[in-house]
C-alpha cells in the first residue's frame, strides 16, 4: 500500500481525528505503524501496554522495552507524542486535577529559532514538520505538576548491539538539542537511552507477565482475592506452582487460568518477586520486585528538568 502524499489538508486531518492528543485510552500516537510505512524493526504489537487498551506504535524493540519497564513501575505512557511547531498547553494539561499554571511550550518552530537550527519541512512541501518525542511519561503515582512529567529519547547505546534498530543515531544531533530545550521550557525531566540499560532477563519477564496485566474476569479475581485472603502471608515462602495448585485445588480454576492469576501476582508484586533475574517457578521467590520497582521510580524523578 502506498503512503498518502503529505499535503496540508492531510496534516489537519489527521490532527482533527485527535493524532498526538488525549491522556490514557483516549492517547493516539502521532506516528501510526500502517501497511505502508511498517519496517523489519518495528514492534506493533497487537496488544495493548498496561494499563490501557489501546493499540501502541512503537517503532523499535528498545522502544517496546523501555515502554514496559515504565507501564511496570505505574507510568502513563505515550508513545511517538508530538512536539507541535506552534505554541501549545504542556503535555499534562487537561488531566483532571491538573494545574491552570502549567507552562506552555514555545513550539518547535520558536525553540529551532532561538536554538540557530533549521526546523525542517515535510520532504517536497513547504508544511512545517512536526517533530515527536519517543516517550512521554506521566508519573501517574504522583499528582498532574510538572515533577510528573518525564521525556525519554530512545536511541542505541550500543551499536553492535542493536544493528538492526532503527538508527536512531543518525537523527541529527539537532534533534537531540530541541528535545532537550523543550522539556527545560516545560520543566520536565528528560532521558536518552535504550533497552540496555536493563538486564535481558528482566525485560523478557515483564512481556511475559504483561499478558496477565489487565484485571482478570470476575471468577479469576474472585478466587485471586480470596486466596490472598486465605493465604496471603504464607505465599512468599512458597513456589509461584504452590499458588497455581492453590487456586486449581481450593478454587477450582483451570490451568490456563491459574496461570493468568500467578503471572497477575507477580506483575504487580502482590507478593514480592524479584524479576531483575530469572523466575524459577518451582521455588519459593526470591524477594527484591517491589523495591526494584521503588528504585526505578526514584530515578525518574531524581532526573535533571529538561
Amino acid at each position: 500500500m502506498p503512503a498518502p502524499k503529505i499535503s496540508e489538508k492531510l496534516v489537519k486531518a489527521q490532527i482533527a481525528e485527535g493524532r498526538g492528543m488525549g491522556h490514557g485510552e483516549a492517547y493516539q500516537a502521532f506516528i501510526q505503524l500502517k501497511r505502508w510505512n511498517a519496517s523489519p524493526v518495528s514492534t506493533q504489537t497487537p496488544e495493548a501496554l498496561y494499563p490501557f487498551r489501546r493499540l501502541v506504535h512503537f517503532l523499535c524493540r528498545s522502544e517496546w522495552y523501555l515502554a514496559l519497564v515504565f507501564a511496570w513501575i505505574g507510568c502513563w505512557v505515550r508513545e511517538q507524542f508530538p512536539m507541535w511547531p506552534w505554541l501549545h498547553a504542556h503535555p499534562l494539561a487537561g488531566l483532571p486535577g491538573a494545574s491552570v499554571d502549567l507552562p506552555c511550550s514555545s513550539g518547535t518552530i520558536e525553540l529551532c529559532r532561538r536554538a540557530g537550527i533549521k526546523h525542517g519541512v515535510w520532504v517536497g512541501t513547504d508544511i512545517e514538520y512536526i517533530w515527536t518525542m519517543d516517550l512521554a511519561l506521566y508519573l501517574a503515582w504522583l499528582p498532574p505538576t510538572v515533577d510528573a512529567c518525564v521525556f525519554v529519547s530512545v536511541k542505541p547505546l550500543q551499536d553492535d548491539m542493536f544493528a538492526k534498530e532503527l538508527d536512531v543515531l543518525s537523527r541529527p544531533a539537532e534533534k537531540l538539542e530541541i528535545e532537550d530545550r523543550y522539556a527545560k521550557e516545560l520543566n520536565a525531566r528528560y532521558f536518552v537511552g535504550d533497552r540496555s540499560v536493563y538486564p535481558g532477563d528482566f525485560l523478557g519477564q515483564l512481556e511475559m507477565f504483561h499478558a496477565s496485566s489487565w484485571n482478570p474476569e470476575p471468577r479469576i479475581r474472585i478466587a485471586l482475592n480470596d486466596m490472598l485472603m486465605r493465604h496471603g502471608g504464607e505465599l512468599e515462602k512458597c513456589s509461584p506452582h504452590d499458588w497455581r495448585d492453590i487456586l486449581k485445588t481450593e478454587f477450582l480454576l483451570d490451568t490456563p487460568s491459574a496461570n493468568y492469576a500467578v503471572h497477575h501476582i507477580i506483575w504487580h508484586q502482590l507478593v514480592d518477586v524479584d524479576v531483575s533475574q530469572f523466575v524459577r517457578f518451582d521455588r519459593a521467590p526470591v524477594p527484591g520486585g517491589r523495591a526494584l520497582r521503588d528504585n526505578i521510580r526514584r530515578s525518574l524523578m531524581r532526573g535533571q528538568h529538561g
